[in-house]
Formats: C-alpha cells, sequence, structure tokens
C-alpha cells in the first residue's frame, strides 16, 4: 500500500489520515507543534476541559464527522442542544426557532411574519441554491421584501451558520443550501455527548494502527521531483520519501511548504486571497453554576452566539462549576486592528456581564482570544464552493488539500470534515459506506 504523508495535525487531516490507516495505508502525520487539534485543539485548565471557541457538530450523528467515526467502527453519540434564545438590547429575549413549531410560537416574529417564514423555508426546498451563490443575503431578502423579525432571524442564520453576519457579502445560495440540509437530515447543530476528547482519542488511535503522528516535527518544504510530490523535508534537513504528500494547512499558508512556481499564478493568488472568518472568543471557567441552560444563545448587539458547554457535557468542567463560552465573528480587519480589537471585546464582555449579572462574580478563570481565522473560509458571494480550490492542486501527482479553506459543503468548520470526505475519495475513489 502506498506510504502517505499528511502535513498538519488538524481536525480534518487527523480524519483522512485515521481513514487512509483504516485502509491499509501507512501514514505518517507530521504536526510542527507540540499538540494535535490545529485550530480546533482541546485545553485543560484545573479540571476543564475547553474547546478553541465553540465546536458544536453540525447534523450531529448525519454529519461527516460522525461517518468517519463510524468507519473506524467508533460510533458517536450526541446531545440534541436545548431551545435557543436571542437576547436584544433592551433586555427583551425571545425563543430562537430551529424547528417548524418552533417558527409558531417563537415571539422574534410577528404572527404573519411566522407564516411567511414558514413559507419561505418550504420554498427554499424547490430553489436551486447554486443561482444565488453570488446573492448577498441582504440582496436576496431586499428582493423578497424581508423586514422586521424574518429579517433579523435570517441575520442571525448567516452570522451563526456561516459565521458571516455581513449581509452584503455572504452568501444567499449557500444559507439556502445548508438550511435546507438540515431540512433534509433533521438536524441541526448537536455536541458530542463525551466531548471533542473523545473523537481525538479514537482518531490518533486509528491512525497509530498503521503509521504514526510526530509533534514537534515541522516541514520546510514539500519535495517535489519530475511533477510529482515524493516526500518531505523537515527545518533541520531530514527527508521522509512518501508515495503521496497531503496539505493540511489552510491553503492561504500552504506556499509556505510548497513552491507557488510550480502553480499557475491565479491560482496562487486565489489561495493566498481567500478571506477567512475571524472573530472573539471569551471562555469563562465558573466556580458555580448560573444557568441550567443547553441551547445556543444570541446577542444582536454585538452580535454574537454561546453556549454553557458544560450543560452538554458535563465532564467538561469539575462538579459544581460551569464552562460558558462565547463567540463574536468579526471582519479580519478589525482583528488585525489590536486597539480597535480590545474595544470590541470590551463591549463584548460588558453585554454580557448584563445579560448574565451573575457572570462576573462567578468567574474563576477567564480566557480570550481574538482570532484572525476562525474558520479557513468565510462563505460569502466571492469565495463559494463554486469558486474554491479543490483538494487536488493542479499539475502535481501525488499531492492533496484538505482543510476548512476548500471547495467542500458546509459552513463553518464543517467544511473541514467534508474536506476529509471528498479527499478521501479522491485518494481511494471509495465513498464511505
Amino acid at each position: 500500500m502506498p506510504r502517505t504523508i499528511i502535513v498538519g495535525a488538524g481536525i480534518a487531516g487527523l480524519q483522512l489520515g485515521a481513514l487512509l490507516a483504516a485502509e491499509g495505508r501507512e501514514v505518517l502525520i507530521l504536526e510542527k507543534l507540540s499538540r494535535v487539534g490545529g485550530r480546533a485543539f482541546l485545553w485543560e485548565k484545573d479540571g476543564f476541559t475547553v474547546d478553541y471557541g465553540i465546536h458544536l457538530v453540525r447534523f450531529g450523528p448525519k454529519s461527516a464527522t460522525a461517518a468517519v467515526m463510524r468507519r473506524l467502527g467508533h460510533e458517536l453519540e450526541f446531545v440534541d442542544l436545548g431551545k435557543s434564545r436571542v437576547a436584544f438590547p433592551d433586555g427583551s429575549v425571545a425563543d430562537f426557532p430551529t424547528s417548524p413549531i418552533g417558527f409558531l410560537t417563537t415571539k422574534l416574529m410577528t404572527p404573519m411574519e411566522r407564516l411567511r417564514a414558514l413559507g419561505l423555508i418550504l420554498k427554499m426546498k424547490g430553489m436551486n441554491p447554486a443561482d444565488l451563490y453570488e446573492t448577498s443575503v441582504a440582496d436576496w431578502m431586499d428582493s423578497l421584501g424581508v423586514s422586521g423579525g424574518l429579517r433579523a432571524y435570517l441575520s442571525l442564520v448567516s452570522g451563526s451558520m456561516q459565521v458571516c453576519p455581513f449581509l452584503d457579502r455572504s452568501s444567499a445560495g449557500e444559507m439556502i443550501e445548508n438550511m435546507v440540509t438540515v431540512l433534509k437530515r433533521g438536524k441541526s447543530v448537536m455536541y458530542p455527548r463525551r466531548g471533542w476528547k473523545e473523537i481525538y482519542q479514537v482518531l490518533t488511535a486509528a491512525v497509530s494502527k498503521n503509521g504514526s503522528i510526530r509533534t514537534g516535527a515541522a516541514v520546510a518544504r514539500v519535495v517535489i521531483d519530475n511533477g510529482a510530490a515524493t516526500g518531505v523535508e523537515l527545518e533541520g534537513g531530514e527527508r521522509i520519501a512518501a508515495d503521496e504528500v497531503v496539505v493540511s494547512l489552510p491553503v492561504q499558508k500552504m506556499f509556505e511548504v510548497l513552491d507557488p512556481g510550480l502553480f499557475p499564478e491565479d491560482y496562487v493568488q486565489l489561495c493566498r486571497n481567500l478571506r477567512p472568518t475571524a472573530g472573539i472568543v471569551l471562555d469563562y471557567g465558573l466556580k458555580r453554576r448560573i444557568s441550567d441552560d443547553s441551547g445556543l444563545w444570541y446577542l444582536t448587539h454585538p452580535m454574537g452566539f454561546g453556549v454553557f458547554t458544560s450543560n452538554l457535557c458535563p465532564e467538561q468542567a469539575p462538579a459544581g462549576k460551569q464552562l460558558f463560552t462565547w463567540f463574536q465573528p468579526a471582519n479580519l480587519e478589525d482583528m488585525e486592528d489590536e486597539p480597535r480589537a480590545a474595544v470590541m471585546e470590551k463591549e463584548l464582555e460588558r453585554a454580557l456581564f448584563r445579560q448574565w449579572p451573575g457572570l462576573e462574580p462567578a468567574i474563576e478563570w477567564r480566557r480570550s482570544a481574538r482570532l484572525k481565522m476562525v474558520d479557513g473560509v468565510e462563505v460569502n458571494i466571492r469565495q463559494h464552493r463554486g469558486k474554491r480550490p479543490g483538494c487536488r492542486p493542479p499539475g502535481v501527482k501525488g499531492l492533496f488539500l484538505v482543510g476548512d479553506s476548500l471547495a467542500a459543503p458546509g459552513a463553518g468548520g464543517d467544511v473541514g470534515h467534508e474536506s476529509a470526505l471528498a479527499c478521501y475519495k479522491e485518494m481511494t475513489g471509495k465513498d464511505l459506506d
């Protein structure tokens, strides 16, 4: 069987490596850091296990992640989220609908808007989303005369599902396609019953059965001879031969290990210039419980969403304590402007303290991150799935890509999980059963 080297031990690289190892291929995953997980790594502190951001699993048991785990002989269990809610600046709260029944009862919309919302969602099933990939959510809503509570609802869907609250560039077609997929699969977002630690344990064990993972191993370059990838060279000069090489890095960074001169200039510019999602993450380890909620909470000003993760998975926090995580999507430019990012973080925290008066006095520890890359790509009108690179770069044999900036289905981190399935099929010619 071929020997495959995967550059980067992020979640997509681990999933692909585990699948290939299960096929009998010899797999070597090389990671420059001392840990696996990439932008989805786990942080353990004083008995808390903390995701790096909000890592719900879209479609739960019908997700790409569940399919990978099933192929490895492990049936992943999921927890349904509880009722989701929206909080407004005036202190009022409304249920955020996640089912047809929810649309009939939510106070987010007027009775007429509720009926219109149901009609619009039914109409989506007959649409061709690709026709609207390059139409913004704002323009699409304007064309339909969508306003009021229904417009607020769709704006929050864009901001959370696509991690893009910027309606002038968020893709209406992509949003519709993802909403219809939720309806078809009957599942929205869920959380692994035992958290992400179980997933990493299964993936790393699967790779180890027919290969290995080397951390602290920084790849300097992919070796390409006569138009084919033949291995890698590590920083320090060590060379490792392979039959195939997979680069599991955001495509914006892949030319750190690949010679851009080997690829068409328009392809290089496409990869380098993709806009990622960005934003602020606040994690709070609480010394006591302040909420029994197990659903997503939304704020409209500043727009963001969060969850009491330990209410979904009690193993994430010590007994009697609680883990709360919040995310505010932002423009990349805001995160690159440190003073501006600091102001945004303070404004966000003030809003959280207003919404949950018991939050501030319950804090045992706090972690903040102003991230210039949350997901590898923002799903917008200029970089929808039809305009992103695929898992095979042009012109080099035996070279593949995997990750959340590729032309795979999804609208956030799930793009990476779906890309693992796409790359697996490209490399083996097989779908997962």
